[in-house]
């Protein structure tokens, strides 16, 4: 499965899940608060008809009595008829309100006893104890029918409670429920980092080391990448890649020692000539002086020959090697920036969740003793912490990628053929971005520290992917250099003077900047840096180095910018290349017979340190 339809996949899911249980768990608790609200209003309404029947009730009464204390005037009876009419108006709207309440056909039935009783009231006048006795009964049926109404007013106080604590209840599930929410989502953010992001970052890395190994000059590195994705299909095809340049590097070889030797046996041949021809004759000097210079030329031919058969060995390995690199940071670079882009708002939505659940502990009075259970198990606080931490570290590994990336893109920039306006500053970045893998300390040897030393530099007209193979050639020698010499001294030497190269760019005229590349390694002898820039000279062991490396340094600098570059270079004192090129390339390009006047390299007895 391709990579992007992993992170697609996983994104997808997570988000439909987060979608889902959010508008459930949002609508859920919109319903228990709107449930909660029609009970409260149902429970003031009833609440409020009680105090009505009551009031109702109280008028009935105080009627009655004043139709029998005042000779049952007609007036107190029409009060008592408009009261009673209240009251069962009244009734009717709380047994609607509340079917369920038992009280209700109780007062019901006392109520009708009541009105009998002023029926009779009504149709048989009272006289003397009679009228005692109708008073005692009106305020038997009164106090009988207050009762029941207040046992209704407690009734609808207790539904009331009851769906309040039922909402209550409610709300809790539902923040348990966000909470769960919150630990699905974490669990699918690291699946999609452990899964997903991590083989990335590890591929790249491998991916970049092999760039580097290849770089300098271990043509049959192979890497060993299985991810079932387009980074393992680009391994393979690095893979091959490698194997074809090398394939061709050997071909180009086995052709120039051909041509070397040929040459060489042409020679011999010719000088054999020439001395044959001393002895004949001595007055045919004038046509052996000739022939002598006719081997002279032809010993320049073999010398040209060789630099150029070395030139072109080099640059079509860089030709290859920067094709190679701008492939791999174009297919790395589309899903780096899915990634990246994508993590800018999954931090968004975790900032909006983490809120949500901030909002509701600041809401809630009381928290289910199993919520918060779950919370102590997942670590809540800490979670809430560490999360936008763990995010905030994901956008970083993205961003670094994406720097790795911009500068193999930089970096190969090899086959450029107009010179161009560059930051010089900007190349010796790339470089050391992609030898960082071997800067950095390792269980087999220590860490290399870099120091920068830029000067304020213009912009310098130069072909770019061509000076940053003098750099990578450069640097990848003093790293050598250091490794082998860690080896052979003490751990204490090791922390007291540890491995360094230093890097110095300066304006030395208004027309020329200088690059210096310093290491305080072991420095090199005499012998040693006489034959420096000569091509197939290498000190280190077979298969580690092709020896044209500095031979291409120099053309590159000398002949292609019209610089100059020496090394400075003492034993046990380190060694500094001295890099020397105009600001502004204003000439027309020499030709091969100005080229091949050019002076040898100067190397110089003195130490750097």
């Amino acid at each position: 499965m391709k990579i992007w339809q992993k992170f697609i996949g996983s994104s997808l899911v997570a988000a439909g899940l987060v979608a889902s249980f959010m508008s459930g768990s949002t609508l859920l608790i919109k319903q228990a608060d709107q449930s909660i609200q029609a009970s409260r209003e149902k429970t003031i309404q009833a609440r409020i008809i009680s105090l009505e029947l009551q009031l109702s009730l109280r008028e009935q009464l105080l009627a009655l009595k004043a139709f029998l204390l005042t000779d049952q005037a007609a007036a107190d009876m029409a009060d008592y008829q408009k009261a009673m009419s209240n009251f069962l108006i009244s009734l009717e709207e709380l047994e609607r309100i509340m079917p369920e309440a038992a009280e209700i056909p109780v007062v019901r039935r006392r109520h009708r006893f009541l009105v009998r009783l002023a029926g009779t009231l009504t149709n048989t006048p009272a006289k003397g104890n009679q009228i005692q006795q109708d008073l005692r009964a009106l305020d038997s049926f009164g106090k009988d029918i207050d009762f029941y109404l207040a046992l209704l007013t407690d009734t609808a106080q207790q539904q009331d409670v009851l769906a309040q604590q039922a909402g209550q209840q409610f709300k809790q599930g539902a923040q348990a429920f966000t909470y769960a929410i919150i630990g699905l989502i974490v669990l699918v953010l690291v699946g999609q980092f452990l899964l997903i992001l991590l083989p990335v970052i590890r591929s790249i890395h491998q991916l970049q080391l092999g760039a580097a190994t290849i770089g300098a000059g271990n043509l049959d590195h192979q890497v060993n990448i299985s991810t079932g994705d387009e980074i393992e299909k680009l391994a393979q095809e690095f893979n091959q890649m490698a194997a074809q340049l090398a394939e061709l590097y050997r071909s180009l070889e086995q052709k120039v020692t051909e041509r070397t030797a040929e040459l060489v046996r042409v020679n011999e041949s010719l000088e054999s000539e020439i001395s044959d021809r001393k002895q004949a004759e001595a007055s045919l000097r004038q046509s052996e002086e000739r022939e002598r210079d006719r081997a002279q030329q032809l010993e320049q031919a073999i010398e040209e020959l060789q630099q150029a058969q070395s030139q072109l060995i080099q640059t079509e390995k860089m030709s290859s090697l920067g094709q190679l690199v701008a492939g791999v940071a174009h297919e790395i670079n589309n899903p780096v920036n899915f990634i990246h882009g994508n993590l800018e708002y999954t931090h968004t939505y975790v900032q909006d969740l983490l809120e949500l659940i901030h909002r509701y502990q600041q809401h809630s009075s009381s928290i289910p003793a199993e919520v918060q259970q779950y919370a102590d198990a997942i670590d809540l606080d800490f979670l809430q912490i560490d999360l936008p931490k763990m995010l905030a570290s994901m956008k970083v590994g993205t961003q670094r990628i994406r720097q790795i990336v911009l500068s193999l893109r930089n970096f190969s920039r090899l086959d450029e053929s107009d010179m161009k306006r560059v930051n010089i500053h900007e190349g010796i970045d790339s470089t050391l971005l992609i030898l960082q893998n071997r800067l950095k300390a390792k269980p087999e040897h220590p860490g290399i520290a870099v120091v920068k030393e830029y000067g304020d530099l213009p912009l310098v007209e130069c072909y770019t992917g061509q000076l940053n193979q003098v750099f990578m050639n450069i640097l990848s020698n003093a790293i050598d250099a250091l490794d082998s010499y860690n080896q052979t001294r003490s751990a204490v030497k090791l922390q007291s003077h540890p491995s360094q190269i230093r890097i110095r760019t300066e304006l030395v005229s208004p027309d020329r900047v200088a690059i210096r590349i310093a290491d305080n390694g072991p420095g090199m002898t005499q012998e040693v840096k006489q034959r420096l820039f000569d091509p197939f000279f290498t000190t280190k062991p077979v298969g580690q180095g092709t020896g044209l490396g500095l031979s291409i340094s120099y053309q590159i600098v000398v002949q292609r910018h019209r610089g100059t570059l020496h090394c400075e270079s003492q034993p046990q004192h380190g060694t500094e290349f001295w890099i020397e090129i105009p600001v502004q390339q204003t000439y027309a390009q020499t030709s091969h017979s100005a080229v091949a006047a050019l002076p040898v390299p100067e190397v110089s007895s003195q130490g750097s340190y």
